[in-house]
């Protein structure tokens, strides 16, 4: 077993105002814990790996698959590999987000300090 404080854990900076903490990782697996500016934005990508998120903090706006989704807190959603998506912090305020993903992401972990 191993453990992790936010503190303590690898983080990177995919786009302005974006900070994302690998809060752990296995083969098969990835955690994160995202925190997000007002008005950050994670430009639209795609990426081959399945993506689960859920909001605990704030608000944004989701578009994925074609499909605007609002991610308040309480809001989850599932993105397939390859779908292209891209959110945005819609609040005024941080936004905090805790996402999956499967299997991990490899480019994560080479940035991550």
């Amino acid at each position: 077993m191993k453990t992790i404080t936010n503190q303590n854990a690898p983080r990177m900076s995919p786009a302005p105002g974006i900070e994302i903490i690998i809060l752990g990782n296995t083969k098969k697996s990835m955690l994160t814990y995202i925190t997000a500016q007002p008005g950050a934005v994670v430009p639209s990508h795609s990426h081959p790996h399945d993506q689960i998120g859920t909001c605990v903090q704030g608000g944004g706006e989701l578009l994925s698959g074609g499909k605007k989704h609002k991610t308040l807190p309480g809001t989850a959603w599932t993105i397939p590999g390859d779908e292209i998506h891209e959110w945005k912090n819609t609040t005024d305020g941080v936004t905090v987000l805790i996402e999956c993903f499967t299997p991990p992401r490899e480019d994560y972990l080479s940035k991550a300090k």
